[in-house]
């Protein structure tokens, strides 16, 4: 009795919901629209910069899909790389930034990368941004 009791609830608040909802009584399935991003550029060769000359580069994103896309990690890979990013969600059509600070303190060849985790579908849910170039004296 109690569990027919509250079958019938849930059935009445279900079209109470539909026939308020402005869509006639009509259910609406999801169309699985995705989030989805676009990177102005993904790598940035910095060529030769001068020791101890900290450099700041800024990738950018923009939220090409229909959803909010968000930023839920970022890691640099060593601690010769500062990292900040977009807390907030970005919005569809809006742009996001990742920006990075690398300190410039050793002398030579450098590659470094920075991986992003964000709220999207696998396998597009994980990205590597590249720093390049050569500290010289």
């Amino acid at each position: 009795m109690i569990a027919l009791f509250t079958a019938q609830t849930a059935s009445a608040q279900w079209n109470d919901m539909l026939l308020n909802s402005g869509n006639k009584g009509k259910a609406e399935l999801s169309t699985n629209k995705a989030a989805t991003i676009k990177w102005d550029k993904t790598e940035y060769d910095f060529g030769n910069i001068k020791q101890d000359n900290p450099q700041k580069v800024e990738y950018v994103f923009e939220n090409t899909g229909d959803k909010p896309v968000i930023i839920t990690k970022a890691e640099a890979s060593c601690g010769c790389t500062k990292l900040t990013y977009d807390q907030k969600p970005i919005m569809p059509g809006q742009k996001g930034t990742i920006s990075t600070v690398f300190d410039a303190k050793e002398l030579g060849l450098f590659q470094k990368s920075i991986t992003v985790f964000m709220n999207l579908d696998a396998p597009n849910d994980v990205y590597e941004l590249k720093l390049t170039g050569s500290v010289v004296k």
